[in-house]
């Protein structure tokens, strides 16, 4: 298994735990993980060769997707914070 699957892997369930145990209350939260999980399920799956890698490309393919997405300024960054968060975690841990 390379970084990236790693990292992809490290992610997806980080992700996954925030999507599943968010507060009833912290809506925001659990939107910006399910909107996360869309692209890094999309990213993981044309693989590739290291965890900065995976960060690079989330992060193009955010900068894409808000280009044309209808978010508030506010969801927008709340996603980027969340998976700056992710992605510095997982660059500890690899």
């Amino acid at each position: 298994m390379t970084a990236f699957d790693q990292a992809a892997d490290k992610a997806y369930q980080t992700l996954t735990d925030i999507e599943i145990s968010a507060d009833a209350g912290d809506d925001d939260k659990r939107f910006f993980a399910s909107y996360l999980l869309g692209h890094v399920s999309l990213i993981a799956a044309d693989g590739g060769e290291s965890a900065e890698s995976l960060t690079r490309r989330v992060n193009e393919s955010l900068d894409d997707a808000f280009a044309v997405d209808r978010l508030s300024d506010q969801d927008k960054l709340g996603i980027r914070s969340l998976w700056q968060a992710i992605s510095a975690d997982i660059g500890r841990e690899l």
